[in-house]
């Protein structure tokens, strides 16, 4: 947790977005090391991994600690340590296709198409060896055998390691977007608007009811950036910001777009004040 700590006193003074790409190059290899034997952990052992990562997902966001956990992983497109298979196969394959050592290429049980000669629609499949203790029970091989089988033939019969690879991630994870909601130069902006977009800020603290807004109607997410009266001239700049926006660049980079929203939210006052 030494360096969680560190990250969580660098996340206001720098962009979100470098922020995250700290999390990429230094803390996640942590994370991701011994991932290939998450699977033989208890319950217990595999919350407090996923505990670990959420923490660190917060920060990298800056959501509120009650914000629900799923929410902030599909926010950033990530993939909790203790649901991990994609290690598990990929070391699975380098040993079946001889890519590892020769000792555990014997230990790989032979596939369908290897024991009959009839074309068979599983074929690409192994025989799962059978278990009559845990400790076998949830061995490597076995468990790594089951994830194997389950796959379906297009990530199977891939050509190459790097093929297997990027098709393995995309049916795992599928596709993952670019994040440009953690860009922009000012932290604290950045942090709001995700907490806005997730839906827990400050207008609803207990996650059950939004407080009233000045003007007297329910303030949700909503009501802020659409609705509220006492916002019409800043909304006014807003859509008019967002418009030149379109006109010019498009839908590639949502830099701009995302600091006018931030701009306007900023201005409101009504996500920084209790």
């Amino acid at each position: 947790m030494r360096h969680v700590n560190r990250l969580r006193s660098i996340s206001n003074l720098v962009p979100r977005f470098a922020v995250f790409s700290i999390y990429n190059s230094f803390i996640l290899p942590i994370f991701d090391y011994g991932s290939v034997v998450y699977h033989i952990f208890s319950q217990s052992d595999a919350l407090l991994l996923d505990s670990a990562q959420t923490t660190t997902e917060k920060i990298i966001t800056g959501c509120i600690k009650t914000t629900a956990n799923d929410a902030v992983f599909n926010d950033i497109s990530l993939v909790k340590l203790g649901t991990k298979r994609e290690k598990q196969i990929l070391l699975y394959y380098k040993i079946m296709f001889g890519m590892a050592s020769p000792t555990l290429h014997s230990l790989i049980p032979k596939m369908y198409k290897d024991l009959s000669p009839h074309m068979l629609r599983n074929s690409l499949n192994v025989q799962i060896p059978l278990a009559k203790k845990n400790i076998l029970f949830n061995s490597f091989f076995r468990k790594a055998a089951s994830l194997w089988n389950a796959l379906p033939i297009f990530v199977k019969s891939s050509a190459s390691f790097s093929s297997f690879k990027l098709r393995l991630e995309t049916f795992c994870c599928g596709s993952k977007h670019n994040c440009w909601h953690l860009h922009g130069s000012n932290p604290r902006n950045t942090s709001l608007r995700c907490r806005l977009r997730l839906g827990h800020s400050v207008l609803n603290l207990n996650k059950r009811t939004y407080r009233m807004c000045l003007c007297g109607n329910k303030e949700t997410e909503e009501h802020l950036l659409l609705n509220c009266s006492l916002h019409s001239a800043l909304r006014v700049d807003l859509m008019q910001s967002v418009k030149s926006i379109l006109l010019k660049e498009g839908l590639q980079d949502l830099t701009n777009m995302y600091n006018a929203v931030s701009k306007y939210i900023e201005l409101t006052n009504r996500l920084t004040s209790p």
